[in-house]
């Protein structure tokens, strides 16, 4: 696995490609299989990320990874553990909200880090959206990953889902 990061410092922009020696674009990161896409975003004492993916379910995947990319260093591998989540929300923008701050708390407060999740969303009538996700992870080590820093929640601000002729897109900005 190779790494590329733009800048060394939590609170600019970069990027991190797992999957290929090295990246197309110092902004953008794809995979070679998917159009799946994590972009890093500066912002103002917060940090954000630009997602893309072909499903709405792989889009949430990203938001995970993106996640991962920003609060750790050398994010785990292996998979271990696992932690069932369920979730409901009005409109996908709070799911995802939801979701993020979910994982925020399954590595702040649970000492769990979400290596891969098997991610199902579903219409759930006049409640909105369903999430069922099964997380597999890896016990939280801080030393071992390159702990970068703590994150408070995801935000609303600059909060956008969309979905269009190249798949989903969503931008998200991490209060730290």
């Amino acid at each position: 696995m190779e790494v590329r990061r733009c800048v060394s410092n939590l609170f600019d922009a970069g990027t991190r490609n797992q999957n290929e020696g090295k990246p197309k674009d110092p902004k953008e990161v794809t995979h070679p299989h998917a159009k799946r896409m994590i972009r890093m975003l500066d912002h103002t004492a917060d940090i954000g990320f630009e997602i893309g993916a072909p499903t709405l379910e792989a889009l949430f995947d990203e938001a995970r990874r993106a996640l991962l990319m920003t609060v750790f260093e050398r994010p785990p591998e292996k998979e271990g553990k696992e932690h069932p989540v369920r979730l409901r929300a009005p409109d996908l923008e709070i799911l995802l909200v939801r979701w993020i701050n979910e994982l925020v708390f399954f590595v702040q407060d649970v000492g769990f880090v979400p290596v891969s999740a098997d991610i199902r969303i579903r219409e759930a009538g006049e409640e909105g959206f369903s999430l069922e996700a099964h997380l597999a992870g890896f016990p939280l080590d801080l030393e071992r990953y390159g702990w970068q820093g703590e994150i408070k929640s995801a935000t609303f601000h600059g909060l956008d889902v969309t979905h269009g002729s190249e798949g989903w897109r969503a931008q998200v900005i991490l209060d730290i």
